[in-house]
């Protein structure tokens, strides 16, 4: 009976420390923003087409809560795949998920706090000095040429050029946490992310030609001043290439 008694403990013991493991384990939120009017603004004041509103589940991200019991697809989609290289981890083993998105991303890092739409625009427009007073080259690959690196796609995916744009955005909050769920610090570590269609970047084609390129750096220079709009320079970052981690 002793040692029935022992068996029975040390099982006990061990279905209270894996429910312990699991009560300890951290979960993202994605929460759906409404960027799309003020991206809009941005956008007429150098006369390229409003943003609509993302339809599908390929163009749209989705809203995620542990709490809510959400779709297992967008658990997989935010905790495995984004939240990960959000927290400066390496890419994750096998991505799913985002590889099923189409478009290209704008991405911001949050910083001191600062989570709004304003914030992310301002931080997006900031892009326009990646290209050095040059028109953005022909794309080949994210970082091919060396300019395009994410604030630089995320400029292009805000000025998307394309007929028909539309844009779907969120709030993403990923657990500072370590290995085995444990967490090292609180609070989150969050971003703003927005997936705009049809993706402005291919690979051997430039994002804009010259009239657009003018009109957007001329709609910039009436509130900061003094950017030269033309020169020649080229870059595809898709959402399968976010989703291999390679943009964060």
């Amino acid at each position: 009976m002793a040692r029935l008694s022992f068996v029975s403990l040390l099982s006990l013991s061990l279905l209270f420390g894996q429910q312990a493991a699991r009560a300890q384990e951290t979960y993202p939120t994605a929460e759906t923003m409404e960027c799309r009017e003020a991206m809009n603004e941005l956008r007429k004041a150098a006369g390229l087409p409003e943003f609509g509103n993302a339809v599908g589940d390929a163009v749209v991200l989705p809203a995620y809560s542990h709490e809510a019991r959400a779709a297992p697809v967008a658990e997989t989609l935010w905790k495995t795949e984004i939240c990960p290289k959000v927290l400066g981890g390496a890419r994750a083993k096998s991505v799913t998920e985002a590889v099923k998105l189409t478009g290209n991303f704008a991405y911001y890092p949050v910083t001191d706090g600062k989570r709004e739409c304003s914030d992310a625009l301002e931080y997006w427009k900031g892009g326009l000095s990646q290209f050095n007073d040059k028109i953005p080259p022909t794309f080949q690959a994210l970082n091919n040429p060396a300019v395009y690196n994410d604030r630089a796609v995320s400029f292009v995916a805000l000025y998307n050029p394309k007929p028909s744009p539309v844009v779907s955005c969120v709030l993403l909050q990923c657990p500072n946490a370590g290995g085995g769920g444990r967490r090292l610090a609180a609070g989150t570590t969050d971003a703003v992310i927005c997936l705009t269609n049809p993706a402005p970047l291919a690979a051997g084609s430039p994002p804009f030609d010259d009239e657009q390129w003018k009109k957007i750096v001329d709609s910039l220079s009436e509130k900061k001043g003094g950017v030269s709009p033309v020169g020649p320079s080229v870059a595809l970052i898709s959402a399968a290439v976010i989703s291999a981690f390679a943009l964060f």
